[in-house]
């Protein structure tokens, strides 16, 4: 489930942002580098940035010339209009505010520079059936998209996904014929509903 997961979200930023012309890049919540690794190439550089130490000391165990840095999503020890681009991938269910969160990513990009984030959308009927089990999403969809636009975000494209109903450390045989079915069905081209999100929008001048 974890690499199903993994992989959307990988093919959705490789269709968002040319890399090879991405000549800095803010991977929050970047835990092990899961995104900043992949995103790293010689003329990029990638920073990783955490809230949590433990991750990051993952990361540098891995890849001992990262640049990792422990600081908090909202308010960030980074000037104005670094990045050309910030990945925020499964972050903003931990932050509860969102708007601080997404006009710190606005602060740091440049202009006309791209944001990629995903989230558990708060209306879904998974997360319905998630609160019944005591736990919940953060952030409904038009919240988030809301937020984008107020806080300066022009939004480009968006993916739902994560309609199997399984957890993320599940090793279910059938995951790659349900997420096959996931796409031909055209679930992911209803982002309102879906489990989850991720959404490419891009700084407005």
């Amino acid at each position: 489930m974890g690499r199903y997961l993994t992989q959307v979200e990988t093919h959705f930023i490789q269709n968002s942002v040319n890399l090879s012309q991405t000549k800095t890049i803010m991977d929050i919540g970047a835990e092990a580098g899961r995104f900043s690794q992949f995103s790293k190439t010689n003329t990029t550089e990638t920073i990783s940035l955490d809230i949590d130490k433990y991750g990051l000391k993952r990361l540098k165990h891995k890849a001992k010339n990262s640049n990792a840095i422990q600081a908090d999503a909202r308010k960030t020890p980074i000037k104005n209009e670094v990045f050309d681009a910030i990945f925020m991938i499964e972050v903003l269910d931990y932050i509860p505010e969102l708007r601080q969160a997404l006009a710190e990513c606005h602060r740091t990009l440049k202009p006309n520079a791209s944001l990629i984030l995903s989230f558990g959308n708060k209306s879904s009927l998974k997360a319905k059936l998630r609160e019944l089990s005591g736990k919940s999403y953060q952030h409904s969809y038009h919240k988030v998209i809301q937020t984008l636009t107020e806080t300066g975000f022009q939004v480009k494209k968006k993916t739902g996904y994560n309609w199997i109903l399984s957890g993320r450390m599940s090793e279910n045989r059938l995951i790659p014929v349900l997420a096959s079915m996931e796409r031909v069905f055209g679930f992911r081209k209803i982002p309102s509903l879906s489990p989850w999100v991720i959404v490419h929008a891009v700084k407005s001048n």
